[in-house]
C-alpha cells in the first residue's frame, strides 16, 4: 500500500520533516564547539547545561532525520530502495553520527560513561559524517 507518491503533498510533509530535522541536527552539531567554548570562557554560564541543552536538540534531531528519511525510501513506491548504495552509505554515515552525537553530548535522559579522552575523535568523526552524509545525499552515488 502506497501513503503517498513522490511529490505527493503526504511526501512533501515528511521530506519537509526531514530537512527541518537534519538542518536542526547538524546545525547544532556544527555551532556545539563554538558555544562550549564560550560557555568555558564566560563564567555566567555552566558547560554542563550548555551542554545538555545541545544533546537535547541534537540527538534528536539527528534521529528523526533518518526516520523521516526512511519513511521517504518506504513512501517512494520502490522509486527509491535501501539497496541503493547512495541509501546504504548514508545509512552507515547516518548511524555514525548518530552514535557519535550522543556519546559526545549525552542527551540527559541518558546514562553513559563518560568517554572525554576520545572527545576530539569523536567531534572529528561526528563533524566528518555529516559532511560525508551530505554530499552522499546531494551526488546520490549508483542511483
Amino acid at each position: 500500500m502506497v501513503v503517498a507518491a513522490v511529490n505527493d503533498n503526504g511526501d512533501n510533509v515528511v521530506f519537509l520533516l526531514h530537512l527541518l530535522s537534519v538542518i536542526v541536527g547538524t546545525g547544532a552539531a556544527f555551532l556545539a564547539p563554538a558555544l562550549l567554548s564560550r560557555a568555558q570562557r564566560d563564567s555566567k554560564l555552566s558547560s554542563n547545561s550548555t551542554s545538555a541543552l545541545i544533546a537535547t536538540v541534537m540527538s534528536p534531531s539527528l534521529l528523526l532525520g533518518g526516520v523521516f528519511g526512511g519513511a521517504l525510501v518506504g513512501m517512494s513506491d520502490n522509486v527509491y530502495d535501501f539497496s541503493q548504495m547512495w541509501l546504504t552509505f548514508a545509512g552507515i554515515f547516518w548511524l555514525t553520527s548518530l552514535g557519535a552525537a550522543t556519546i559526545l553530548y549525552k542527551p540527559p535522559f541518558l546514562t553513559l560513561p563518560d568517554l572525554k579522552k576520545y572527545h576530539p575523535l569523536l567531534g572529528g568523526v561526528l563533524h566528518l559524517s555529516l559532511a560525508i552524509m551530505l554530499v552522499v545525499m546531494v551526488w546520490k552515488p549508483g542511483y
